[in-house]
């Protein structure tokens, strides 16, 4: 019996000396204050090593709530490492000591890519930030918000090498010049598909750029550089790409109300509901935006926005989407600028620009009006075969109407008449993607595509009233890839895209109209190739990149068959276009190099950028016949393009968690072959400056948020028609200086942040800088107040 005590107390000591001798790790993990909306903290392989020699290793994952234990250690000194599927980089704590009998509490901020450095506009696919090897930036939900933006044009203007322009106020003409390019090289995407007017000039989105309202966005993506191999036509210079949002688990909304001066006004509500189990979704927005009075007091305009957003995971391996975004517009417009005054002998000599001296700006004319409208809705699904394929594919469609009218007041000789534009591009599009592993994913498809051009005008009288009737289809195959060898520091990127067109028989309304009869040949097909590189060094947090493509825009049917109608000496059709018409293309390359450091709370990039334009479309003043259709007026033809270098740099630094800071500054030298103003022999491209400074600085005190937004620009270029000389001369306008502030506070409405209201304000033009655009007037200093309910 004795024995048997002794061994039982033998047994107790030594459990309780090992028990006194282990410790345990209580951890939890965090994600950053700016976060992308899918990024968690559950789940998540959380690997614990001893650094006393052995280097035992153990794991765990974390639960629902982020937690995760490591028991029964012995005492001694760990390191812990989290790992998933948004971190840019591991999730590390190499100074975790553990006593004898003790427990040491660890919190870990998981390194998620916050929503601003998480894209897909550069691959097709979603990447962080860290690991995209071309020039890329994204405005998120929050940035948008602590700015009072409204319309995507306002939101673009902060970012480096985009120069943004708007032609006499909200609703008047917009335009996106990349890089020094021209409006028609940046494309535009809604949720990754491409947005363009097939009845525009160009083919491409800048007519309807002034009516896209953030209504319901998430966020705004941006490529700078040629991205033809993945998105096509229209991408020579860039990609921005409009984002609109998944609806989360729940119910959500917000409701809000702005007015301001010049008879301001805007509503917006947004609605969404997503199942509990993730399956479903639906959400969608509507909203309507005025300006009664606008700059001169007449510039009176609306626009309504009504998109809606549907998500189905009918299974875990199947996704479907659908998506429309309507707008209905109207706006009253102004006569152009016209010059004034002793003008030079010659065109060639570049005039300052002087208001009511050498120039008057932009002036009120009663009866001329805009209406336009636009429909851009598509759906798409996706299918996953195994654990590497995916099949997946979408149908989108793009509807656009425009309508013009204009009447005998006004400055100048005016007439009435009326004309109408209305294009519609259907693209169907299916594609295949293989990712074998981690590192490689390879994606092939096709792509049919089929627009459609109308053109109509009337006259009071009717008996000059015309119409044009064109069409096109494509065909488009494509391949892409993506490889990220070593843990992901190394990426390379590449792309081709070859795309071939059928062109459709012209109609016109009259008999012995251009091009009838005429037999069209398919013209040369565009062959693109991309490629990018960049290597990521985790250790000084450097990233090395470069990318190098082809570019190339489609002819727009308007440059294939335009016509100028005539009613002298007897009303008929005039040719403008050529319908054998080749792509514009384009070469381009960019270096750059991106730092973070102090713990990413700064981050630095640069870029140095060159894009020549090898061949483009131009019009001529002398070109030749179509067949046995002249063109006595000039017409569109292949001509030889210029070339744009330069620099960006940008910093982005967050001193204080409540501090948000982001600078840039763009150099330009752009320069055309043949000068856009026949005989001036000026080759500086016209509306970019040379050099432009952005700054964005927001600072938060608790509830409370103050914003300033600077846009500073060094003088530019631009033509003005005179109606007195019937020439064109050319202006040299002083830059922009122009500086928003906003302000406003979150009231907390639910102790779980269920209900918020914010109330918030903006004075724009704070400094009440006076300032014209391309000679139309911008807005003098004013202000608006807002305030939106969320739930």
């Amino acid at each position: 019996m004795k024995l048997y005590c002794l061994i039982f107390l033998l047994i107790a000591a030594t459990v309780s000396v090992s028990a006194q001798q282990t410790g345990r790790i209580n951890g939890k993990l965090t994600l950053p204050r700016t976060t992308n909306a899918a990024a968690k903290t559950d789940g998540v392989k959380v690997q614990l090593t001893s650094l006393d020699g052995n280097g035992t290793t153990r794991e765990t994952t974390s639960d629902a709530s982020g937690q995760f234990t490591f028991a029964d250690l012995p005492a001694g000194r760990y390191s812990i490492e989290a790992v998933c599927d948004l971190c840019v980089r591991s999730a590390t704590d190499e100074t975790i000591v553990v006593s004898a009998n003790g427990n040491a509490d660890v919190t870990v901020e998981l390194p998620i890519a916050s929503i601003s450095e998480t894209v897909t506009v550069a691959a097709d696919t979603a990447q962080p930030v860290e690991n995209v090897s071309k020039s890329v930036d994204v405005i998120g939900g929050q940035e948008m918000r602590d700015r009072a933006d409204f319309t995507l044009v306002d939101s673009l203007r902060s970012i480096p090498g985009l120069r943004i322009q708007q032609l006499g106020g909200f609703g008047r003409t917009a335009s996106i010049k990349a890089r020094g390019l021209r409006n028609q090289d940046t494309a535009v995407l809604i949720d990754g598909m491409r947005f363009r007017d097939p009845s525009s000039i160009s083919g491409d989105a800048t007519p309807f750029l002034s009516d896209l309202t953030l209504t319901s966005v998430s966020r705004v993506e941006v490529l700078r550089g040629s991205g033809s191999s993945l998105y096509g036509t229209n991408a020579i210079g860039g990609v921005v790409s409009f984002e609109t949002p998944s609806a989360r688990k729940g119910t959500h909304g917000q409701i809000g109300g702005n007015f301001g001066g010049m008879g301001f006004g805007r509503f917006r509500g947004t609605l969404s509901h997503g199942s509990r189990n993730g399956k479903w979704g639906i959400g969608g927005g509507v909203s309507r935006t005025a300006y009664t009075k606008g700059i001169d007091g007449d510039d009176n305009a609306d626009n309504t926005n009504f998109q809606l957003r549907s998500d189905l995971h009918p299974t875990k391996w199947t996704t479907i989407s659908g998506a429309f975004f309507y707008s209905n517009a109207k706006v009253r417009l102004n006569s152009s600028p016209d010059t004034f005054g002793t003008l030079p002998a010659s065109n060639s000599t570049i005039i300052d620009a002087d208001p009511f001296v050498n120039f008057t700006p932009d002036e009120d004319d009663p009866d001329a009006l805009q209406r336009s409208k636009f429909f851009s809705g598509h759906i798409n699904a996706s299918q996953q075969i195994g654990k590497q394929v995916i099949l997946s594919g979408y149908y989108h469609v793009v509807d656009t109407r425009r309508r013009n009218d204009n009447g005998p007041l006004g400055v100048g000789f005016q007439s009435a008449s009326t004309s109408l534009f209305d294009g519609r591009i259907d693209t169907v599009n299916a594609k295949l993607t293989w990712a074998p592993n981690s590192s490689n994913t390879i994606t092939g498809g096709y792509e049919f595509e089929r627009e459609r051009f109308g053109n109509e005008g009337l006259t009071p009288s009717g008996v000059t009233d015309f119409f044009t009737r064109v069409t096109q289809s494509s065909d488009t195959a494509f391949l892409q890839f993506l490889s990220q060898p070593f843990d992901r520091n190394l990426q390379l990127s590449g792309g081709v895209r070859y795309q071939r067109y059928r062109l459709g028989q012209p109609a016109f309304s009259l008999t012995g109209s251009p091009y009838q009869g005429a037999q069209f040949a398919s013209p040369d097909g565009a062959f693109i190739l991309d490629g990018a590189i960049s290597y990521y060094f985790a250790a000084t947090q450097t990233k090395l990149r470069a990318h190098v493509g082809n570019g190339y825009r489609v002819p727009s049917l308007y440059e294939r068959f335009g016509t100028f109608y005539s009613t002298w000496p007897s009303p008929s059709f005039v040719a403008l276009g050529d319908p054998a018409l080749k792509a514009e293309r384009s070469i381009a390359f960019d270096l750059g190099i991106d730092q973070n450091a102090f713990r990413d709370r700064l981050k630095l990039s640069a870029s140095y950028f060159w894009t020549r334009l090898t061949d483009i479309i131009g019009f001529g003043n002398v070109v030749p016949d179509i067949g046995t259709t002249p063109r006595p007026f000039g017409g569109y033809e292949n001509q030889k393009g210029g070339r744009s270098s330069g620099f960006e740099g940008s910093a982005t630094a967050r001193p204080t968690r409540s501090t948000n800071l982001f600078a840039s500054y763009t150099f330009t030298n752009s320069r055309n072959r043949i000068s856009p103003v026949a005989g001036s022999g000026i080759l500086r491209t016209f509306g970019v400056p040379r050099h432009q400074f952005t700054l964005v600085a927001t600072q938060n005190f608790g509830r409370f948020w103050v914003n300033f937004d600077l846009l500073a620009t060094s003088d530019y270029l631009a033509p003005i028609f005179s109606n007195s000389t019937f020439s064109t001369y050319v202006y040299r306008f002083r830059g922009n200086r122009k500086g928003d502030l906003t302000a406003g506070y979150t009231f907390k409405l639910h102790r779980e942040d269920a209900m918020k209201l914010r109330l918030y304000g903006t004075i724009e033009n704070v400094f009440d800088n006076e300032y014209f655009e391309n000679g139309f007037r911008t807005s003098s200093r004013t202000a608006r107040v807002g305030l939106t309910f969320g739930f």
